[in-house]
């Protein structure tokens, strides 16, 4: 650090949250972003159609990002979609005219996209289309579909056989009965929207998707039909030469693992947002992130390792210190930024962060941030009425002997309040979100820095995150397991 180089306490960093900074602080957003793995240029140049990563690695803030700074283009159409409180097993129940199952949910979420799509290009000044666009986009819009209430329709659209009388979409000249179904409205706006012509891009992207649990058939079979949907309506647009896009934010490890068989066709046109490339030391691009947030407001800023964190350290094997704060996070922005605010509260010098302040930040993010950032992801898991068993499971797991046990520690604890596969349940969702890790002999796969690239078992030894090892002052090691 410099004479000239800002106060580390002083440097801004962000929010945890990219809805909430799109809101409060947009310029770090826009003139602070840090595009990884080119994602944000993927989706704008309409060449990528899903990103993947785990909870709080960066997608929403990638659509945020695209969100605002097209807000003020004429050529640049972006529609956002959170599903966080859409009712997306619900989907599965509208019936479209085919037999239920994945089929029938893509068949709905090709309808559900195909308005969005319709609205966005309804807002296009420079659109060429024949009249029956207009005409159907009219009468979308006098019927209530363009835009509408989703939530209410969706639940509406479920609890009777949907049908469409043709002359409230426009379509009374294309089919013999008055009364006609979602696939055949569907298909009629696709010919209607196969006809438009324009220079702008459209971009529809669907985000919210993180907090679905997935336990249910309907929503696995929701979310893979949502997921053949993109990738067909995406695949139609190229052919018909039209500059639109369908995108849609999943977490990795529930992509990885959804039925159907036409999923995985999306993948040569997925981005992954998984930060673990280059190790955990000063070359880990999330250094690049935060450079980039701090320099917004202060443009002397060109390297945040360099300038602010160059003092050795002896911490455990930790030599360096951008290696022992990256070890203690689970090498995803959310976790990045919210360190960042701990080491500033604990460091006001005018000097590089010293290796007290450090170590007294880290264990300050463990015990207040960090483990009820992991417990949050356990809501849900089991139902509501079992609240007291969840803060069972909690306390059994802080009081683990060592850092590295197993499953069958935690249910000989947890014996006549969980049942086994109920603990296998939350020991997985710990391990999908990044608290523990499956300790085999000679390494250790944690979900965001995998070194075999196996999945989750209950075979192995399970290992605590370092993070919460810190907050729970457990044991390094069991003397007894060697």
């Amino acid at each position: 650090m410099t004479s000239q180089d800002p106060p580390f306490h002083t440097l801004h960093f962000g929010q945890i949250d990219a809805n909430q900074e799109a809101i409060d602080e947009p310029s770090l957003l826009t003139d602070g972003y840090f595009d990884y793995r080119d994602a944000a240029y993927g989706v704008k140049s309409l060449r990528t159609w899903a990103l993947l990563g785990p909870k709080g690695s960066g997608k929403s803030a990638v659509l945020k990002h695209i969100e605002l700074s097209w807000a003020n283009r004429y050529d640049r159409f972006f529609t956002y979609w959170s599903l966080s409180s859409f009712p997306v097993n619900d989907v599965t129940r509208i019936e479209t005219g085919q037999s239920a199952g994945g089929s029938r949910a893509q068949s709905v979420w090709e309808f559900l996209l195909i308005l969005r799509l319709v609205q966005s290009l309804n807002e296009d000044q420079s659109v060429s289309a024949p009249g029956s666009f207009g005409e159907m986009s009219q009468a979308l819009k006098r019927g209530g579909y363009l835009p509408g209430d989703w939530l209410s329709s969706v639940v509406k659209w479920t609890s009777s056989k949907l049908k469409f009388d043709a002359k409230v979409v426009g379509a009374e000249a294309n089919f013999d009965s008055a009364s006609i179904t979602p696939l055949e409205v569907t298909s009629y706006l696709k010919q209607q929207i196969s006809y438009v012509r324009t220079e702008n891009k459209h971009v529809l992207a669907l985000d919210g998707l993180d907090s679905f649990f997935f336990e249910s058939n309907d929503e696995w079979n929701s979310l893979a039909g949502l997921v053949q949907a993109v990738y067909a309506l995406n695949t139609e647009f190229r052919s018909m030469d039209l500059p639109i896009a369908v995108v849609v934010a999943v977490r990795s490890d529930i992509f990885d693992v959804l039925p159907g068989a036409e999923v995985n066709k999306l993948t040569p046109y997925a981005t992954y947002l998984d930060w673990h490339a280059n190790g955990i030391g000063s070359r880990n691009n999330l250094w690049n992130l935060l450079t980039a947030k701090a320099s917004v407001a202060r443009p002397e800023v060109r390297n945040i390792v360099t300038q602010y964190l160059g003092t050795p350290i002896a911490i455990g094997p930790h030599t360096e210190i951008p290696e022992f704060l990256l070890d203690n996070t689970r090498l995803i922005p959310r976790d990045a930024v919210a360190l960042m605010g701990y080491l500033q509260r604990c460091y006001k010098g005018n000097k590089s962060v010293t290796e007290l302040s450090v170590k007294r930040a880290v264990q300050l993010y463990a015990e207040e941030y960090f483990v009820g950032e992991i417990f949050d992801n356990l809501a849900g898991v089991l139902p509501s009425r079992r609240a007291r068993e969840l803060a069972s499971f909690k306390d059994a797991l802080r009081t683990v002997p060592s850092r590295i046990f197993t499953v069958n520690d935690l249910q000989v604890e947890l014996e006549g309040e969980l049942e086994p596969f109920e603990v296998k349940r939350l020991l997985k969702q710990m391990f999908e979100t990044g608290g523990i890790g499956i300790h085999n002999r000679g390494y250790t796969d944690f979900m965001f820095r995998k070194v075999s690239g196996a999945g989750f078992t209950t075979r192995y030894e399970f290992m605590l995150h370092d993070t919460l090892t810190r907050a729970w002052n457990r044991p390094w090691r069991d003397r007894n397991r060697g």
